[in-house]
């Protein structure tokens, strides 16, 4: 009888330490797997990207060109997701201090053009921007664009009048347009810096307007040209 009592309490002792060790393999494997599960969890989730408009996408088609005695004729158009009352143009000689220089009421013809001339009284580079308020109160602001202003153009075209060739001498890359008396452009190519020979053989001949738009310094002059 006391064997029989020896063994079963020997074998209950091997259970027990048995199980025990059962438990804490069980338990360190579901701690090692815990950091994998919720990196497998966090990893499934959905990932939500929200797409903010741009500053530059609130003011389409914002642009300047500076025409003759220095006239800088800014250019652009309302986006219809922006919500305010007043357009503020400002205009900044170093790029860091602005002033208003303009403020226009705006619309309800989404479709609009809005346009303002600014005469800068000194020369250099000008640096301009649009400012509005929005229904928060906050201010968005437009992509800054650089007028250069100077007494010079860097760009020359001959003859006047011409017969077949028009020869134009440039230092940097300008847009050329040729425009009738009925406001049509005739002839619309881009310019790389040197001299480069245009064929107006195809134009009538008569009176016509020559634009030439500088890209670096958004200069613009506009000429009359004859056609002989």
């Amino acid at each position: 009888m006391t064997a029989r009592v020896l063994l079963i309490y020997t074998l209950f002792l091997y259970t027990a330490v048995f199980m025990r060790r059962l438990f804490l393999v069980t338990f360190v494997f579901a701690w090692l797997a815990s950091p994998a599960l919720a990196q497998q969890t966090v990893n499934e989730r959905p990932l939500i990207v929200q797409s903010l408009p741009e500053e530059d996408s609130l003011f389409p088609g914002f642009s300047c060109t500076v025409g003759e005695n220095n006239r800088v004729d800014l250019q652009w158009k309302k986006n219809n997701v922006l919500q305010a009352d007043y357009f503020v143009i400002e205009r900044s000689y170093d790029g860091t201090n602005y002033e208003t220089v303009g403020v226009l009421r705006i619309g309800t013809d989404t479709a609009a053009q809005y346009r303002i001339t600014d005469k800068p009284t000194e020369n250099g580079s000008d640096f301009y921007r649009i400012k509005c308020s929005d229904e928060s109160g906050s201010y968005r602001y437009s992509k800054v664009l650089q007028a250069s202003l100077s007494a010079e153009t860097d760009f020359k075209f001959y003859p006047n009048p011409a017969d077949k060739m028009l020869i134009i001498k440039t230092a940097h890359d300008i847009l050329m347009q040729i425009v009738d008396t009925k406001g049509l452009i005739r002839l619309n190519e881009k310019i790389s810096p040197g001299i480069q020979v245009i064929n107006v053989s195809s134009l009538e001949k008569g009176p016509y307007i020559l634009k030439l738009t500088d890209k670096q310094s958004n200069r613009m002059v506009s000429e009359q040209l004859i056609k002989n």
